[in-house]
């Protein structure tokens, strides 16, 4: 356990039964009954929050779900793109083939893809497209931003439901893109002698997939695939004399290998969504804070009350922000990030983990304490909506005891939690290396109250004691 403020621990013996009851309080302002002889208060800080959309790049690595389709109709934030750029091959070089080259028969070839789940409307029917990347050299490109170009001679196309995905009679759920026949043969009639012979003479003949929504077809969701699993592979089926009378029947697979480059670029079109009328960062705030799961939007706050209040101890220091609520089906398909996060601000180019409330234990981040993991609760009103929390008790402790300055702080939706080396934060804490997974790209959107929103207010909420 951390060791908290010289002055807090004088208390804490005959505080802590108090704390446990202060925390089921109605937020408010004033006086909680005293327990245990202590006269506690509590108080809501105003935040100014205001909306970016930087659409900052993410990075999607091999071994992270990949996002292909496309949101066409989604009034607070627009439309959404996601295209897979991947290669499949042999397992090995040089790959030998069962048959003889010129004795291949194909029945199909059919592009597989181990589906992983959905984000959006999932009975809203999606086309996908295949195509042969015309980029030269193509390597792998971990960067949401990266795009790549393709060749306009269609391989194969399907049109599906997510949720139909779900119910394939093929094991670990796929998506299956039946190409042409004509791109099999190109493939099967070739031997160990040529394209098969490295993995350079395969790359020189085909460069890999383009995998792309048809956006004219239109869309409402995304959905989401392991390229690493075994199920997501190119299968060919087809025959080969194997006596003079008897046909063998085989199914060869090039799957995703060490050599394989991959690329998942996502791209947003503001074009008419709400969030493009609240982006002016008027000096009092935004009513409506837009966040979106990245590479998407987020938010920048300041507590400007927070560096005048006077000394005193801080039971519980909590950052609270609520969804806003809305009944419409769009809100129902979109629903919100499973995890916002915090962080402090110190310049444009330096992001910090809150400093004494964060920190990690062997190397993974300790959110169950910090908070920021979505819980759905009633509004005002009676209506279920998303609410977020984080504590900061132990930050505020040390910016009213003058021993840290108030920054601003970051709210955003990332994908990937990450620290590179280890460093002391203002606490004396010792933060260690970490990646640490919370979101799915373009998983989750919400609308939250700001700091001045009458139903949905962000606010600090501070439970203290008088010294």
């Amino acid at each position: 356990m951390r060791s908290f403020l010289l002055l807090s621990l004088v208390c804490n013996i005959f505080i802590i039964s108090s704390c446990t009851k202060i925390d089921n309080t109605t937020l408010g302002a004033g006086l909680i009954p005293a327990v245990d002889n202590v006269n506690t208060f509590d108080v809501n800080l105003n935040v100014v929050a205001n909306n970016y959309d930087s659409q900052n790049c993410t990075s999607i690595f091999p071994t992270d779900n990949h996002v292909l389709g496309f949101i066409g109709n989604d009034p607070l934030f627009g439309k959404t793109t996601a295209a897979i750029f991947t290669e499949l091959k042999p397992s090995k070089f040089p790959a030998v083939l069962p048959g003889l080259a010129g004795e291949r028969r194909l029945d199909s070839i059919v592009l597989v893809l181990s589906y992983n789940g959905a984000y959006g409307d999932t009975l809203a029917a999606q086309k996908v497209d295949v195509y042969q990347l015309n980029t030269s050299g193509f390597k792998f490109d971990s960067s949401t931003c990266s795009q790549q170009t393709h060749d306009e001679f269609l391989l194969g196309s399907t049109v599906f439901t997510p949720v139909s995905l779900k119910d394939t009679p093929y094991p670990n759920n796929q998506l299956r893109i039946k190409l042409e026949n004509a791109f099999g043969e190109s493939l099967l009639k070739k031997d160990s002698n040529s394209i098969y012979k490295n993995d350079t003479a395969f790359r020189d003949f085909f460069r890999g997939f383009a995998i792309v929504p048809d956006t004219l077809f239109g869309g409402n969701n995304l959905t989401y695939y392991n390229l690493l699993d075994t199920a997501t592979k190119l299968a060919f089926y087809y025959k080969y004399p194997l006596t003079p009378t008897t046909d063998s029947t085989v199914v060869v697979n090039f799957s995703f290998t060490a050599l394989t480059a991959s690329a998942n670029p996502i791209s947003h079109n503001r074009e008419g969504a709400e969030i493009t009328s609240h982006l002016q960062k008027p000096s009092e705030g935004d009513d409506v804070i837009y966040i979106q799961t990245a590479p998407g939007s987020h938010a920048q706050l300041t507590i400007p009350g927070l560096d005048t209040v006077s000394n005193r101890i801080i039971h519980r220091a909590e950052l609270i922000m609520e969804q806003v609520y809305s009944s419409t089906s769009f809100d129902n398909n979109f629903l919100p990030p499973n995890y916002l996060y915090l962080e402090t601000k110190i310049s444009n180019d330096s992001l910090k983990p809150i400093p004494c409330d964060f920190y990690t234990i062997s190397s993974v981040p300790d959110l169950l304490t910090f908070g920021g993991s979505k819980k759905n609760v009633k509004d005002i009103f009676g209506n279920t909506v998303a609410q977020y929390t984080f504590n900061m008790s132990r930050y505020v402790q040390k910016i009213v005891s003058n021993d840290l300055t108030s920054y601003s702080l970051k709210l955003s939706a990332p994908d990937y939690l990450t620290n590179d080396s280890i460093y002391l934060d203002r606490c004396s804490q010792a933060i260690g290396p970490y990646s640490y997974f919370v979101n799915n790209p373009s998983f989750g959107r919400v609308k939250l109250g700001g700091g001045n929103n009458l139903q949905y207010q962000m606010r600090l909420h501070i439970i203290y004691s008088r010294l």
